[in-house]
């Protein structure tokens, strides 16, 4: 199933890379859950779909109006169900009522990154280390947080082309 964030579709097989604070080459940022600081990255006609961290239900609702796309945390499953925000949690069943489009799981496990995404669901991984993305993304994780969008991009954009689902950049084959 496709994950919907915003007016963004991320499809099963392609990969997307999220930031703390707006980054070049991200596509998803999590700012500060402030409303104003929202409404100006929102201002920006390139902005990336916007992620919350929020402290209260009244915070994320406030948020989801200035812009936001994306409410980070279980607690927020009720906001982003009554808004239409996507939701970003800890597993499935924790997004009671948030549409099916809209759920990102966060989770550690290969294993378990490989039985959401067999299942249909879009999975989200903190990576630090481009080994274990490209593990996470071969097991069909879609969103890879990290702190370089470009190198978490190089090492996504390998394994596409390793699984066929993107054609490499150059091809040298044959040429002798």
């Amino acid at each position: 199933m496709e994950l919907r964030l915003g007016t963004r579709v991320i499809f099963p097989g392609a990969f997307t890379v999220m930031t703390e604070g707006p980054a070049e080459g991200a596509d998803i940022a999590e700012v500060a859950a402030d409303p104003e600081i929202v409404r100006a990255v929102r201002a920006d006609p390139r902005a990336p779909v916007i992620a919350v961290t929020p402290s209260s239900e009244e915070q994320a609702a406030a948020c989801v109006r200035a812009g936001a796309d994306l409410l980070i945390g279980d607690a927020f499953a009720g906001v982003a169900a009554a808004t239409g925000a996507a939701l970003l949690c800890s597993a499935p069943e924790r997004a009671v009522g948030v549409r099916p489009d809209g759920v990102l799981v966060r989770v550690t496990d290969p294993y378990e990154a490989e039985r959401l995404a067999e299942a249909g669901r879009a999975v989200i991984v903190d990576a630090a280390e481009p080994a274990v993305a490209s593990v996470f993304a071969w097991a069909g994780a879609r969103v890879f947080r990290a702190a370089d969008a470009d190198a978490m991009r190089q090492v996504l954009d390998m394994v596409a082309s390793i699984k066929g689902t993107r054609p490499p950049a150059v091809s040298r084959r044959g040429l002798a």
